[in-house]
């Protein structure tokens, strides 16, 4: 079985991270504050882990979330350059006019 988990949930699990909270994830991407928590959810549903414990009102990387983060930023940083390398590829096509 594999995880279904769309780039958008990495990118939410990211943004907590580096934003500090799921209030500034939100804000970041112009989400709602519930949306992040749902997509962070999700990702940890369909893994069986824990990305975050929650210390009062503070969520904190638990180690499993530390080795998700780092993977998620591979994923992402990869899906861009592919998305570029694609994009790339598409207008040389145009502009030979082989569209």
């Amino acid at each position: 079985m594999s995880a279904k988990i769309s780039l958008d949930q990495w990118q939410a699990l990211i943004a907590v991270v580096d934003e500090g909270g799921y209030a500034s994830a939100a804000e970041a991407l112009d989400k709602s504050q519930s949306a992040i928590s749902y997509a962070v959810q999700k990702i940890e549903t369909e893994l069986g882990v824990r990305a975050f414990a929650l210390e009062g009102r503070r969520a904190r990387l638990t180690e499993t979330g530390q080795m998700l983060y780092r993977q998620a930023k591979v994923l992402v940083e990869e899906a861009n350059r592919e998305v570029e390398a694609l994009s790339a590829s598409l207008r040389e096509v145009a502009w030979r006019g082989n569209d």
